[in-house]
């Protein structure tokens, strides 16, 4: 898990991984991966994604209830926002 305080695994099976993932404002994700899979927001907020190898830094605004596809990425992740994060993500093994 990527972080035990701010993701909570809430279903796995042999086929697909749900987390529900709350991080604070202000609070930094560390480096982890991710396989490709669907990201539901259930929340607005601004993030700031740093990713590797090649290092780009990327901001983004979550809009509450919109729906997002992304391949495989290894990333660290800034709640820069006024908000809470809340997502759920269903990861495709």
């Amino acid at each position: 898990m990527v972080a035990k305080d701010t993701h909570k695994l809430l279903f796995e099976n042999n086929f697909v991984r749900v987390i529900e993932a709350k991080v604070p404002a202000g609070k930094t994700e560390p480096r982890h991966k991710h396989p490709r899979g669907v990201t539901v927001y259930l929340a607005s907020y601004e993030i700031e994604q740093k990713t590797f190898p090649d290092q780009k830094l990327a901001r983004a605004q979550r809009k509450f209830g919109t729906v997002t596809w992304s391949d495989a990425v290894v990333h660290e992740v800034r709640n820069v926002g006024k908000t809470e994060s809340y997502s759920v993500r269903v990861e495709l093994k």
